[in-house]
């Protein structure tokens, strides 16, 4: 796994991504101007939120994950914010995965299934996995036999592709998607992100929290090559095994064998 350097981070890193839309004066704007909608309280995003139903599951970490509640503090909407710059292949399955984790969570035992509130799975991306064209894909369930029928289930999954930033007709997302694209900021929102991507970089607790997850990276990487060369060797010594028992029944001499495979002969008859 190839690390990048702290200093060359920037918007498109899912870690600086975190960082900035964390800030929700930044979040807020972001998400109203993207989906075309008016939020009266956005909770403090979380950057890289970890969700799961349990132990025996699968969990996600969402780049950023965000809820608009209400003067109670329930839910009214919740957003997960997804910075990917490449295809791998299984973007879909893992928007819906995303999405079913997020409901599981957010319903508890004993809830009506009306308890489910909107839910927004938004990925930002370079690529067109869909390879329709387009600058956005805005995906919900409708009937296949009259596309103006919704299921009205209240999930989205949007997919923005801001390598195409010139064909979105909303100015200010425009410049959102040219941001990401370019680095470049010609828009008081995007100026705002440029800055805080700015702050972070100069931020010492932020640089030694970046080395402390590069080392563990590392140490994860390191552990990683140690367990599969040492599974890999031991699959390698049983299929020796299986070799050395085969020509053994076969009635080859146990010296040959012994001479062909390394085992000792008490070795082989054990076998």
């Amino acid at each position: 796994m190839n690390i990048k350097p702290f200093d060359e981070l920037d918007i498109t890193d899912p870690i600086m991504f975190g960082l900035v839309f964390s800030n929700k004066d930044i979040a807020q704007p972001f998400i109203e101007h993207l989906l075309d909608i008016k939020i009266d309280h956005l909770e403090t995003p979380t950057p890289e939120a970890v969700l799961s139903f349990d132990a025996n599951h699968k969990s996600v970490r969402y780049d950023v994950f965000a809820r608009e509640t209400n003067e109670n503090g329930e839910t009214i909407r919740s957003f997960d914010l997804e910075m990917q710059m490449t295809d791998t292949k299984e973007l879909p399955q893992r928007a819906r995965y995303y999405q079913s984790v997020c409901d599981g969570v957010a319903l508890a035992k004993g809830d009506f299934y009306t308890s489910l509130k909107p839910q927004y799975i938004l990925f930002l991306c370079p690529m067109d996995i869909f390879k329709g064209g387009l600058p956005a894909y805005h995906f919900e369930n409708r009937a296949r036999e009259n596309t103006n029928i919704t299921l009205n289930d209240l999930t989205f999954k949007n997919f923005y592709i801001f390598s195409k930033y010139e064909e979105f007709a909303d100015p200010i997302v425009k410049a959102y998607m040219k941001y990401f694209a370019t680095r470049n900021a010609d828009s008081n929102e995007t100026e705002t992100i440029k800055n805080k991507v700015s702050f972070f970089k100069t931020d010492t607790f932020t640089r030694s929290k970046y080395m402390t997850y590069e080392y563990d990276l590392h140490e994860r990487e390191e552990k990683g090559k140690a367990e599969g060369k040492a599974e890999a060797e031991a699959k390698a010594l049983e299929e020796k095994k299986a070799m050395a028992k085969g020509f053994r029944d076969d009635g080859f001499p146990l010296e040959a064998i012994s001479k062909r495979t390394g085992f000792t002969i008490d070795e082989i008859k054990s076998f």
